[in-house]
């Protein structure tokens, strides 16, 4: 049989976790069959581990671990892009992506890259319910909730919102293994047939594993709290209320740091840290794609926007807010601040969000009871980071839009620079509101789909 080289998806296994094994510890072969991936527990686990490398960063591109994690703060208010350079994402925050622009086809090809790894996966592993043993039910779970976390952000980049257009095209839905290119052509799903994938992938949430503890391994592999996030988000875009907050309640055994700024430095996870993408030395970003690279290095890219942005408004500009601590005198962001080893880690679900999620969904719900857990829900965050002593935004008489919008600034506010801001303006098919204000209407608002997949795909647009 002919002989396959395998190593860059062992590599990015053992290399994304901190497990260990006699396994992990020895040089991995070079040439080996493709089937002993799948009669090997060490290597079926790597693998696995693998799945979770493909959404963050190869060689030479990123995804979610670097320049497309870049793209969603870019495309809100909050931070200013000084660079008119189209490779560091100019033309994202001009709302001038193209067809071919570098960002666009990265952020694309790594997304489907990942899928195609996923659907591999899951066809290799039904035949390899021997190896995987009493963990076959985990693997394929954590395999779909892979599937689904980029299917979530390629839907928040290449749709109308579901709020507008529910059956408006957004990407191809592939769900089978591509190995030769024979199945290229399809057809774009709706933005509500993606929505309804990403909640199918994440239906045996119970399959994953529940925190034990703050540690390493549990914080960089899908758990059910970090399914129940994702889905809570996919709800949240449908404007399902009410699922939402199901999926939220069921997030537990997390609390917020009592330190904002421990979340940002070695070891990049606490007792909030719900899903992160680690970095290590042998599979980090490349160059100008890392997050420090555009936050924190001597030429600085994105810089916080103090004058137009979340950190210029009254009751959220305090200088006792550790928040805005974050920020220092250059108006460089500090959370990502590893600019010459490119080690942060990229957060992508905290519990600050799962409280702020569920405030949002409770106004959003209405109703006198339902105001006042949102009320709670944001004071939890706001006073975590800010002394109430200094607080002058009058929380208890907040109500209706006025208590919707205190949600909305205190989520600016609090991920600032963690590719939320993006998201939040389209799911809820709102205005960016730049001194050119984008609408919904306006050319960029949505990417267009790269010229790459028009010219394999001829059924794209049927």
């Amino acid at each position: 049989m002919k002989k396959y080289i395998v190593y860059a998806i062992l590599m990015a296994g053992t290399t994304l976790s901190s497990c260990s094994s006699s396994f992990l510890d020895q040089e991995p072969p070079l040439y080996i069959e493709p089937g002993d991936i799948y009669n090997d527990a060490n290597r079926l686990e790597a693998a696995v581990l693998g799945l979770y490398g493909s959404i963050k960063n190869d060689a030479s591109d990123s995804f979610m671990g670097g320049k497309t994690y870049l793209v969603f703060d870019n495309r809100g208010e909050d931070i200013v892009n000084s660079d008119p350079n189209l490779i560091t994402l100019a033309n994202t925050y001009k709302f001038n992506v193209g067809k071919t622009d570098a960002e666009n086809t990265v952020t694309w090809s790594m997304a489907y890259a990942a899928i195609n790894r996923v659907n591999i996966f899951l066809d290799e592993l039904e035949g390899a319910k021997a190896t995987a043993g009493e963990k076959y039910e985990q693997y394929k779970a954590e395999a779909k909730f892979v599937r689904a976390f980029a299917y979530y952000y390629l839907n928040n980049l290449y749709a109308t919102p579901y709020v507008i257009n529910p059956d408006a095209k957004s990407v191809p839905l592939r769900l089978t293994p591509e190995k030769n290119g024979e199945h290229n052509a399809l057809k774009r799903a709706t933005v509500k047939e993606v929505y309804e994938q990403i909640l199918s992938d994440l239906e045996n949430i119970s399959a994953l594993p529940v925190k034990a503890k703050a540690d390493e391994p549990t914080v960089t592999r899908a758990t059910q709290a970090a399914a129940n996030m994702l889905k809570m988000r996919a709800y949240m875009s449908m404007n399902n209320w009410t699922e939402a907050v199901k999926a939220g309640k069921l997030v537990t055994g997390y609390e917020l740091t009592p330190k904002f700024g421990d979340m940002f430095k070695a070891p990049y996870y606490t007792d909030e840290t719900i899903f992160s993408l680690p970095m290590k030395e042998t599979n980090r970003p490349n160059t100008q794609q890392g997050l420090a690279e555009y936050y924190y290095a001597k030429n600085t890219i994105l810089w916080v926007d103090v004058e137009n942005g979340i950190m210029g408004k009254p009751n959220y500009n305090s200088a006792d807010d550790a928040r805005v601590q974050m920020k220092n005198e250059k108006n460089q962001l500090l959370k990502f601040t590893d600019a010459a080893q490119k080690l942060d880690w990229a957060p992508i679900f905290r519990y600050a969000e799962t409280l702020l999620n569920l405030a949002e969904c409770y106004v959003n719900l209405g109703g006198t009871e339902n105001e006042k857990l949102a009320r709670e829900c944001l004071k939890q965050v706001r006073f975590r980071s800010l002394p109430e002593t200094s607080n002058q935004l009058d929380i208890d008489h907040l109500s209706g839009e006025d208590l919707k919008m205190a949600v909305y600034n205190e989520r600016r506010l609090e991920f600032i620079g963690e590719a939320m801001r993006g998201i939040d303006v389209l799911r809820r098919g709102a205005n960016f509101e730049r001194k050119t204000q984008i609408t919904p209407q306006s050319s960029g608002y949505v990417w267009p789909i790269p010229q790459s997949e028009e010219l394999m795909n001829p059924d794209l647009n049927k």
